[in-house]
């Protein structure tokens, strides 16, 4: 079990889990429904310190945040060339596919977790969100949340299949990084590639690749 998981509240019963049990030792959690955004937003601040765990577990300590990540796929989002797709819901989208983490955590395949139970906790964290949070703001804030969340779930639509596409290509260049900045293998990573179905992603996708294993070449003709 990872220290997020466990910080997150995690326990050989999965069903323990709850948004109450997360929110209750934060500094400053929240008090009940109310009209200002302020309670929103100190939840939400948890992106920006939460970080994600696969890279912790390579030692690399200092590691970007799920805030890190999700700004970079917002950016990648916007470099969209196909003009079916439409770039403004997908910035939206990216913004907050991984907003339950907040409080879920970044759950790893290691933290043995399986995936009915990560999606219940994270249903659970953005109904919190819209449904007590949000709403009493405004109920069409809260929906728009609520909606492009549960689309990505789905992945179905061009824009959610684009997005979860921008997620793995954002992964995919994360790792090259730190390979280069750390000087260790993470090609672990890099199996989510296959995953890729967005046509000019894949392209990409192919290019990162290309580029790793040229620079992979190099540096074993300068140690040779």
């Amino acid at each position: 079990m990872s220290p997020a998981a466990a910080l997150n509240g995690a326990t050989d019963d999965t069903q323990a889990w709850s948004v109450h049990k997360v929110l209750n030792p934060l500094p400053t959690p929240p008090n009940g429904p109310n009209t200002s955004p302020i309670a929103f937003l100190h939840v939400i601040e948890r992106l920006k310190t939460n970080k994600r765990e696969g890279w912790k577990r390579h030692g690399i300590g200092h590691g970007e945040s799920i805030a890190d990540h999700m700004y970079r796929m917002s950016v990648i989002t916007m470099l969209c060339p196909d003009p079916e797709i439409k770039k403004d819901k997908c910035v939206k989208m990216a913004i907050v596919h991984d907003m339950a983490e907040s409080l879920v955590g970044d759950i790893t395949p290691l933290d043995g977790i399986p995936k009915p139970e990560k999606h219940r906790r994270e249903l659970e964290t953005m109904e919190y969100l819209t449904g007590t949070l949000l709403t009493p703001i405004s109920e069409s804030i809260a929906g728009e949340f609520m909606d492009l969340w549960l689309e990505y779930e789905a992945g179905q639509t061009p824009e959610a299949i684009f997005v979860k596409d921008v997620d793995r290509y954002e992964l995919i260049l994360q790792t090259i990084e730190y390979e280069k900045t750390h000087k260790i293998d993470l090609k672990e990573f890099l199996h989510v590639a296959e995953g890729v179905k967005t046509p000019f992603m894949k392209e990409w996708v192919a290019e990162a690749m290309a580029n790793r294993d040229k620079a992979i070449s190099i540096a074993i003709g300068a140690a040779n």
